[in-house]
Protein backbone atom coordinates (compact mmCIF):
# COMPACT_ATOMS: atom_id res chain seq x y z
CA UNK A 1 0.00 0.00 0.00
CA UNK A 2 1.30 3.94 -1.54
CA UNK A 3 1.15 5.63 2.37
CA UNK A 4 1.29 9.68 1.55
CA UNK A 5 2.77 11.72 4.64
CA UNK A 6 0.39 14.92 3.67
CA UNK A 7 0.82 18.31 5.26
CA UNK A 8 -2.64 19.91 3.52
CA UNK A 9 -1.38 22.81 1.45
CA UNK A 10 2.00 21.91 1.03
CA UNK A 11 4.08 20.31 -1.26
CA UNK A 12 2.54 16.56 -0.56
CA UNK A 13 -0.27 17.88 -2.52
CA UNK A 14 1.70 16.73 -5.48
CA UNK A 15 1.51 12.92 -4.69
CA UNK A 16 -1.78 13.20 -3.43
CA UNK A 17 -3.09 14.58 -6.83
CA UNK A 18 -0.86 12.19 -8.63
CA UNK A 19 -2.79 9.16 -7.15
CA UNK A 20 -5.94 11.10 -7.37
CA UNK A 21 -5.32 11.40 -11.38
CA UNK A 22 -4.57 7.74 -11.47
CA UNK A 23 -7.45 6.19 -8.91
CA UNK A 24 -5.17 3.96 -7.18
CA UNK A 25 -5.17 2.41 -3.52
CA UNK A 26 -3.23 4.57 -1.42
CA UNK A 27 -3.61 5.74 2.51
CA UNK A 28 -3.11 9.65 3.43
CA UNK A 29 -1.45 10.28 6.65
CA UNK A 30 -2.43 13.92 7.65
CA UNK A 31 0.18 15.50 9.24
CA UNK A 32 1.04 19.28 10.96
CA UNK A 33 4.54 20.73 11.19
CA UNK A 34 5.53 19.78 14.26
CA UNK A 35 5.20 15.97 12.96
CA UNK A 36 7.68 16.82 9.99
CA UNK A 37 10.53 16.87 12.90
CA UNK A 38 9.49 13.48 15.41
CA UNK A 39 11.80 10.38 15.05
CA UNK A 40 9.50 8.25 12.88
CA UNK A 41 9.29 10.78 10.05
CA UNK A 42 13.13 12.05 10.25
CA UNK A 43 13.65 8.30 9.42
CA UNK A 44 12.06 8.44 6.10
CA UNK A 45 12.91 12.65 5.40
CA UNK A 46 16.09 13.87 7.76
CA UNK A 47 15.24 17.22 6.19
CA UNK A 48 12.03 16.97 8.30
CA UNK A 49 9.75 18.84 5.19
CA UNK A 50 6.92 17.57 3.76
CA UNK A 51 6.01 15.43 1.84
CA UNK A 52 7.38 11.79 2.33
CA UNK A 53 6.17 8.33 1.36
CA UNK A 54 6.60 4.79 1.88
CA UNK A 55 5.61 2.07 -0.77
CA UNK A 56 6.09 -1.04 0.00
CA UNK A 57 8.80 -0.82 2.81
CA UNK A 58 10.58 1.81 0.71
CA UNK A 59 10.94 5.71 1.76
CA UNK A 60 11.30 8.29 -0.26
CA UNK A 61 10.76 12.36 -0.37
CA UNK A 62 10.99 15.15 -2.73
CA UNK A 63 7.52 15.71 -4.21
CA UNK A 64 8.23 16.09 -8.16
CA UNK A 65 10.46 12.79 -7.99
CA UNK A 66 7.35 10.92 -5.85
CA UNK A 67 4.99 12.18 -8.10
CA UNK A 68 7.71 10.43 -11.03
CA UNK A 69 8.08 7.32 -8.85
CA UNK A 70 4.40 6.88 -8.72
CA UNK A 71 3.72 7.75 -12.06
CA UNK A 72 5.83 5.36 -13.64
CA UNK A 73 4.93 2.46 -10.88
CA UNK A 74 1.26 2.76 -11.14
CA UNK A 75 0.22 4.57 -14.75
CA UNK A 76 0.47 1.43 -16.02
CA UNK A 77 -2.13 2.69 -19.28
CA UNK A 78 0.03 5.62 -19.46
CA UNK A 79 -2.82 7.96 -18.52
CA UNK A 80 0.05 10.99 -16.88
CA UNK A 81 2.82 9.95 -18.24
CA UNK A 82 4.18 9.07 -21.69
CA UNK A 83 5.87 6.04 -22.86
CA UNK A 84 9.63 5.89 -22.25
CA UNK A 85 9.69 5.65 -26.20
CA UNK A 86 7.40 8.05 -26.92
CA UNK A 87 8.88 11.46 -28.21
CA UNK A 88 6.58 13.44 -25.57
CA UNK A 89 8.61 11.72 -22.72
CA UNK A 90 11.64 14.28 -23.27
CA UNK A 91 9.19 17.45 -22.46
CA UNK A 92 7.55 15.49 -20.22
CA UNK A 93 10.56 15.15 -17.97
CA UNK A 94 11.74 18.33 -18.42
CA UNK A 95 8.87 20.02 -16.96
CA UNK A 96 8.45 17.78 -14.26
CA UNK A 97 12.05 18.56 -13.31
CA UNK A 98 11.92 22.13 -14.12
CA UNK A 99 9.37 23.06 -11.40
CA UNK A 100 11.90 22.73 -8.58
CA UNK A 101 15.37 22.53 -10.27
CA UNK A 102 14.46 26.27 -12.59
CA UNK A 103 11.33 27.77 -11.33
CA UNK A 104 10.99 26.81 -7.51
CA UNK A 105 14.56 29.08 -6.71
CA UNK A 106 12.78 32.05 -7.54
CA UNK A 107 10.05 31.72 -5.85
CA UNK A 108 11.84 31.20 -3.12
CA UNK A 109 14.14 33.79 -3.47
CA UNK A 110 11.09 36.45 -3.55
CA UNK A 111 9.61 34.38 -0.17
CA UNK A 112 13.24 35.16 1.70
CA UNK A 113 13.27 38.91 0.09
CA UNK A 114 9.52 39.41 2.32
CA UNK A 115 10.64 38.73 5.34
CA UNK A 116 8.49 35.98 6.32
CA UNK A 117 11.26 33.19 6.73
CA UNK A 118 13.07 35.60 8.97
CA UNK A 119 15.20 38.53 8.46
CA UNK A 120 14.18 41.50 7.41
CA UNK A 121 12.12 42.85 4.33
CA UNK A 122 14.14 43.52 0.75
CA UNK A 123 12.52 45.49 -1.42
CA UNK A 124 14.75 45.31 -4.18
CA UNK A 125 15.26 41.66 -3.79
CA UNK A 126 11.76 41.14 -3.71
CA UNK A 127 11.51 43.02 -7.19
CA UNK A 128 14.28 41.51 -8.87
CA UNK A 129 12.94 38.53 -8.05
CA UNK A 130 9.50 39.58 -9.66
CA UNK A 131 11.26 39.97 -12.54
CA UNK A 132 13.35 36.50 -13.05
CA UNK A 133 9.65 35.54 -12.24
CA UNK A 134 7.90 36.97 -14.76
CA UNK A 135 10.57 36.13 -17.28
CA UNK A 136 9.59 32.51 -16.46
CA UNK A 137 5.85 32.95 -16.70
CA UNK A 138 6.32 34.81 -19.97
CA UNK A 139 8.25 31.67 -21.31
CA UNK A 140 5.47 29.38 -19.69
CA UNK A 141 2.58 31.04 -21.28
CA UNK A 142 4.32 31.29 -24.57
CA UNK A 143 4.23 27.62 -24.44
CA UNK A 144 0.50 27.18 -23.43
CA UNK A 145 0.11 29.11 -26.74
CA UNK A 146 1.00 26.60 -28.32
CA UNK A 147 -0.54 23.50 -26.51
CA UNK A 148 -3.37 22.84 -23.63
CA UNK A 149 -0.69 21.84 -21.11
CA UNK A 150 2.47 22.11 -20.46
CA UNK A 151 4.34 19.55 -21.49
CA UNK A 152 2.00 17.83 -24.22
CA UNK A 153 -1.32 17.99 -25.48
CA UNK A 154 -2.89 16.21 -22.58
CA UNK A 155 -2.76 16.22 -18.93
CA UNK A 156 0.48 14.80 -17.55
CA UNK A 157 2.22 14.54 -14.30
CA UNK A 158 4.21 17.56 -15.19
CA UNK A 159 1.25 19.74 -14.70
CA UNK A 160 1.05 19.06 -11.49
CA UNK A 161 4.62 19.86 -10.92
CA UNK A 162 4.26 22.90 -12.53
CA UNK A 163 0.61 24.13 -12.06
CA UNK A 164 1.51 23.77 -7.95
CA UNK A 165 4.39 26.33 -8.15
CA UNK A 166 1.88 28.93 -9.97
CA UNK A 167 -0.76 28.68 -6.53
CA UNK A 168 1.84 28.65 -4.66
CA UNK A 169 3.45 31.80 -6.34
CA UNK A 170 -0.06 33.67 -6.46
CA UNK A 171 -0.94 32.89 -3.14
CA UNK A 172 2.24 34.62 -1.63
CA UNK A 173 2.25 37.72 -4.13
CA UNK A 174 5.38 36.19 -6.52
CA UNK A 175 3.34 36.13 -9.42
CA UNK A 176 0.79 38.29 -10.98
CA UNK A 177 -0.82 36.08 -13.65
CA UNK A 178 -2.95 39.60 -14.67
CA UNK A 179 -1.21 39.87 -18.04
CA UNK A 180 -1.15 36.33 -18.84
CA UNK A 181 -3.42 34.91 -20.25
CA UNK A 182 -2.58 31.44 -21.18
CA UNK A 183 -1.55 30.87 -18.03
CA UNK A 184 -5.12 31.73 -16.49
CA UNK A 185 -6.97 29.48 -19.07
CA UNK A 186 -4.38 26.78 -17.65
CA UNK A 187 -5.06 27.65 -14.53
CA UNK A 188 -9.18 27.21 -14.85
CA UNK A 189 -8.84 24.27 -16.93
CA UNK A 190 -6.11 22.53 -14.05
CA UNK A 191 -8.99 23.75 -11.37
CA UNK A 192 -11.78 21.66 -12.31
CA UNK A 193 -10.18 18.58 -12.77
CA UNK A 194 -11.76 16.15 -9.76
CA UNK A 195 -8.39 14.93 -8.39
CA UNK A 196 -6.74 18.87 -8.43
CA UNK A 197 -9.59 19.27 -5.75
CA UNK A 198 -9.42 16.55 -3.75
CA UNK A 199 -5.15 16.97 -3.06
CA UNK A 200 -6.12 20.47 -2.67
CA UNK A 201 -9.12 20.31 -0.02
CA UNK A 202 -7.95 21.49 3.55
CA UNK A 203 -9.56 18.85 6.33
CA UNK A 204 -12.08 20.90 8.63
CA UNK A 205 -10.45 23.36 11.17
CA UNK A 206 -6.92 22.94 10.13
CA UNK A 207 -4.47 25.24 11.05
CA UNK A 208 -1.42 25.72 9.60
CA UNK A 209 2.20 25.97 11.16
CA UNK A 210 3.79 28.75 9.46
CA UNK A 211 7.52 27.56 7.60
CA UNK A 212 10.28 28.08 9.95
CA UNK A 213 8.19 27.60 12.93
CA UNK A 214 9.30 24.45 14.29
CA UNK A 215 12.80 24.02 14.57
CA UNK A 216 14.06 21.05 12.41
CA UNK A 217 16.77 18.96 14.51
CA UNK A 218 19.78 18.78 12.54
CA UNK A 219 21.04 16.13 10.36
CA UNK A 220 24.31 14.13 12.76
CA UNK A 221 26.99 12.92 10.63
CA UNK A 222 27.21 9.29 10.83
CA UNK A 223 31.48 8.95 11.14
Amino acid sequence: MLTIYHMPGSRSSRPVWAAEELQIPYETVIIHRIDLKLPDYLAINPLGTSPAIRDDGMGMHESCAIVGYIADRYDTEHRISPPNDSLERGPYLQWLHFAEASFWPLTAAYLGATGRMGGERNEAAMATAKERIGNVLNYIDNVLAARPYIAADRFTAADIAVYWNIMIGKMIGAIDDSETKNIQAYGARIQERPAYKTAMAMPENWVNQAPGSVPTPPVKRLS
